[in-house]
């Protein structure tokens, strides 16, 4: 027989399994309907400066006195607003929280008025003017710190700037292109021309570079749909994962000229592995970076593995470079628990040190290839609170 207690829990059990689904039909129904869509990018910003498509945000925030500013760069491939996903699980929102100004470059969307720029019109152009008036806003030249394709623009733009940065970020930059995916592999043995992609516009289409990105991960689409129906129940993680699968799918052109020097200097050239880069009519040297510098990479990274990423840190000038790997993909380190419990400690901490390193002329912080060498200084949020 069956005692009291057994039905007890076995009713109890069965209460729960039952909100449970209840909770995914209410959830998935209102997501289906678009009645409980998160938003993107709600953090409270000011659009300073413009150029063509590319634009410059300035996020509102009471800063610490003394600091300087941040400035974001994304990569030429998607959308922005990874830097600030969603309330809650925004990189920007989290530097704001730490005390610092924060600005943020946008690409804005190319267009075949944008087919022709190249590598120069991003580094010597968009990226010196950004700077520029982020500097006459702040007062201060920004610390600097660039993602993917954006950590390369960030590390050429140093390399070629008269006035370094108080310090330099890069997250997931590739660097040894031998080391990265199917699509740099087939365009560096020369199965596709880099022309060979290029739609009527001028530009890579968006479907191509997901398509890339497909190859990379063949069962990613598939797996995040099913962590999205076995979370579904969890209204928090719905919006969370549905953020993300909407930024990740919404790819934009990329400046064709651009891909092709791309793939002609960085992937079959492997230049950045030297040190040097040749564009625009100027040579780019690494050597030349002395600001104080930190290379993160993900050890989940399939876009910008970390044998790709790992060079970099050797290549630059400064006496103070530094790299952390991070158990991270390649957009956890900008979204999600692991940027919030690994990336942005890891940030704040050698920024603290930095910068006080500056103020009293210290010592430099010793180069550290010791993964997720951070201090647990950080609250349950995983924002550690100013001061």
């Amino acid at each position: 027989m069956i005692g009291t207690a057994s039905l007890t829990g076995l009713a109890d059990a069965l209460a729960v399994a039952a909100d449970r689904q209840i909770r995914r039909i209410v959830n998935g129904l209102r997501l289906a309907a678009g009645l409980d869509r998160p938003g993107v990018g709600c953090t409270p910003r000011t659009v300073i400066w413009s150029r063509g498509r590319a634009s410059l945000m300035h996020y509102t925030a009471g800063a610490d006195t003394g600091r300087p500013a941040i400035l974001l760069v994304p990569s030429l491939i998607n959308r922005s607003h990874i830097w600030d996903l969603r309330h809650g699980d925004s990189f920007v929102e989290h530097l704001l929280d730490a005390g610092y100004d924060v600005l943020c470059l946008d690409w804005g969307v190319p267009d075949a008025r944008d087919a022709h720029n190249t590598m120069s019109t991003y580094v010597d152009e968009y990226m010196m003017a950004a700077v520029g008036v982020a500097t006459r806003r702040c007062a201060t030249v920004p610390i600097v710190i660039g993602h993917c394709f954006g950590g390369l623009i960030a590390v050429l733009w140093a390399a070629s700037a008269e006035q370094q940065p108080p310090a330099l970020i890069t997250l997931a930059a590739p660097t040894n292109w031998d080391e990265v995916g199917p699509l740099s592999w087939l365009t560096r043995q020369g199965r596709i021309e880099p022309e060979d992609v290029l739609d009527e516009t001028g530009n890579v289409p968006p479907a191509a570079m997901l398509a890339a990105f497909q190859m990379i991960r063949p069962l990613g689409d598939l797996v995040t749909y099913v962590t999205l129906l076995d979370r579904l129940h969890d209204r928090e993680a719905t919006q969370a994962i549905w953020a993300l699968m909407a930024w990740a799918r919404g790819h934009i052109p990329f400046p064709g000229t651009t891909f092709v020097e791309m793939i002609r200097k960085l992937s079959r050239e492997n230049s950045l592995t030297t040190g040097k880069v040749a564009f625009g009519g100027r040579i780019r040297e690494l050597s030349s970076i002395t600001a104080p510098f930190l290379n993160i990479y993900g050890s989940k990274d399939h876009v910008a593995p970390p044998d790709s990423v790992k060079p970099l840190t050797g290549l630059v000038g400064s006496n103070n470079a530094a790299e952390r790997e991070l158990n991270a993909g390649h957009i956890g380190l900008l979204v999600g628990s692991a940027m919030r419990r690994k990336t942005m400690p890891t940030i704040l901490d050698w920024l603290d040190a930095v910068l006080t390193q500056d103020q009293i002329g210290g010592p430099s912080v010793p180069q550290s290839n010791s993964p997720e060498s951070t201090r647990p200084r950080v609250g349950a949020n995983g924002v550690r609170p100013k001061g």
